[in-house]
């Protein structure tokens, strides 16, 4: 069973994370995650960006040319092993709108894999995913 800090520490890592993304304060969203080029992004459209620097290069474009961005999580639920590595599951939902004020909205499924290096968490590869396709 995870410690009430362990589960703190993500609750806030999470937010800070959310907040710097919402901001667009690249250097701070950043500091989220393992830098490392083994760190794995994949996302809902089905590109992957293998390295932390592919990555960092989609986000500074997003960064650039959006007016606003909004990322949410709902429903994370954290499994803690041995308080060094954390599975994070939940759902997911971002809000983009451009320069000329067009909107553009995804929603899905996100998974994380956290480790604890050093004295902090951080992401070292997260996965998003669209909805399922509902079948009648």
């Amino acid at each position: 069973m995870m410690s009430v800090e362990t589960q703190k520490e993500l609750d806030d890592f999470f937010r800070s994370m959310r907040q710097a993304y919402n901001s667009r304060d690249i250097k701070t969203f950043r500091s989220h995650f393992w830098t490392d080029k083994r760190f794995v992004h994949m996302d809902a459209s089905g590109r992957v960006d293998e390295g932390w620097g592919a990555y960092e290069e989609v986000l500074d474009q997003e960064f650039r040319y959006s007016d606003m961005l909004k990322l949410e999580f709902k429903d994370l639920k954290i499994q803690v092993f041995d308080d060094q590595f954390a599975s994070v599951s939940g759902q997911w939902r971002s809000t983009q709108v451009d320069p000329e004020g067009r909107s553009q909205e995804h929603a899905g499924r996100v998974t994380f894999a956290v480790a604890r290096i050093g004295d902090d968490w951080k992401i070292v590869h997260q996965h998003f995913s669209a909805p399922e396709l509902q079948t009648p």
